[in-house]
């Protein structure tokens, strides 16, 4: 009963974000407990209260790629067009072509590239960060680069991430 409740809840999160995660209904055929693990990861994402919308899904977005999941990608592409982005928008920041963006969000991909991606310290991108939303948006824009950098890991060590080809990614 428990492992039926719980594959209910994971169709649910599918339809919101608009993929499978037939790695999370493993996951849950596996072990409940494991199961329960993996959820407390989501309430490290979610939910976004203290940046825009822009920034969190800039954050999130960004950390997918560095991961180099194209399910995970579209993932977050379809949760940031259920939170407002446009197509346009979108399309801009999965290409890094950040001219014209508010400097903050151009900060939050720079961290996010930095952290998650090169692996390095970007100060100047964090004080820009610091100086737009404070210690909790720095801190909310850390979970969120993290968290959707990390979901593809588990994907990958479980063997079910697929390659990111962003030309294939639906806006």
């Amino acid at each position: 009963m428990i492992v039926k409740t719980a594959k209910y809840l994971i169709r649910r999160a599918e339809e919101r974000a608009g993929v499978q995660f037939d790695y999370v209904h493993k996951i849950a055929e596996t072990d409940i407990g494991l199961l329960s693990r993996y959820n407390r990861i989501f309430g490290f994402l979610d939910p976004n209260r203290n940046v825009p919308a822009l920034a969190y899904h800039t954050a999130r977005i960004t950390g997918a790629l560095s991961a180099d999941c194209g399910t995970c990608v579209q993932a977050e592409i379809n949760l940031a067009r259920n939170a407002g982005l446009e197509k346009a928008t979108l399309s801009k920041i999965l290409r890094s072509e950040l001219d014209g963006f508010p400097p903050e969000i151009v900060a939050t991909a720079n961290l996010v590239q930095a952290v998650v991606h090169d692996r390095v310290d970007d100060p100047e991108a964090r004080e820009v960060i610091l100086d737009a939303w404070g210690e909790k948006g720095l801190i909310e824009i850390s979970f969120a680069m993290s968290g959707a950098a990390l979901l593809p890991n588990v994907k990958r060590a479980m063997g079910y991430a697929t390659a990111c080809d962003i030309n294939l990614m639906k806006l």
